[in-house]
């Protein structure tokens, strides 16, 4: 891969990695009422979300076919890209839970007498706190998705000066490759398991 093309990569992920920063500071500061704006205010959010996800794949997909798969310590760099997948999904998945758990205004079926005041103030308030739990974990997994990209946007950015073609089973690994390492694992180990449905976590 030339060096043009390797300081684009890392360009590009750079910029990737703003946007999931973006969306974590919108996820973390929402301000909402359960039931119909609730749901105006999050949806944009988890469409994002999903937006990310997808560009995430394809930056995944193109580092993995090009020249840069060869370069000694690529191996840990599209490790963590892949677990920026997983994150970026789970935020996904926590917006969406989150919706889910939105109280919604719907009229019932025939027969059944709509809710009151006290009713629904009580739907709302059993509601908030998983909406909240939900919102705060999908935070949490944009900000590791952000410090993911930004890993592996430095590590190109590095292998233009100090990093040669090897071929991928054998030969040395770079002198700092057990760090290198370390930033998939602890994002793996840090992603939480997806919430059971169709009850919330909280």
């Amino acid at each position: 891969m030339p060096p043009h093309n390797l300081t684009e990569q890392a360009q590009q992920l750079r910029a990737l990695a703003g946007e999931f920063e973006a969306l974590h500071a919108r996820v973390r500061d929402v301000s909402y009422t359960p039931g119909t704006e609730a749901l105006r205010q999050i949806s944009p959010l988890l469409l994002k979300a999903q937006d990310l996800t997808a560009t995430i794949v394809v930056r995944l997909g193109a580092l993995d076919g090009s020249a840069y798969a060869d370069i000694a310590g690529s191996r840990a760099s599209l490790e963590c890209l892949a677990s920026v997948v997983v994150a970026s999904s789970l935020a996904g998945n926590d917006l969406a839970s989150a919706l889910y758990a939105n109280p919604y205004e719907g009229a019932p079926f025939p027969g059944y007498p709509a809710d009151d005041e006290a009713v629904r103030t009580a739907r709302h308030a059993e509601a908030i706190p998983r909406m909240t739990g939900h919102l705060a974990d999908a935070a949490h997994q944009l900000d590791l998705s952000a410090t993911g990209c930004h890993y592996v946007a430095h590590h190109i950015a590095t292998a233009q000066d100090q990093a040669k073609p090897v071929q991928r089973t054998t030969g040395p690994e770079l002198a700092d490759a057990q760090y290198d390492a370390a930033a998939p694992a602890a994002i793996a180990v840090a992603a939480p398991k997806p919430p059971s449905m169709p009850r919330g976590r909280r």
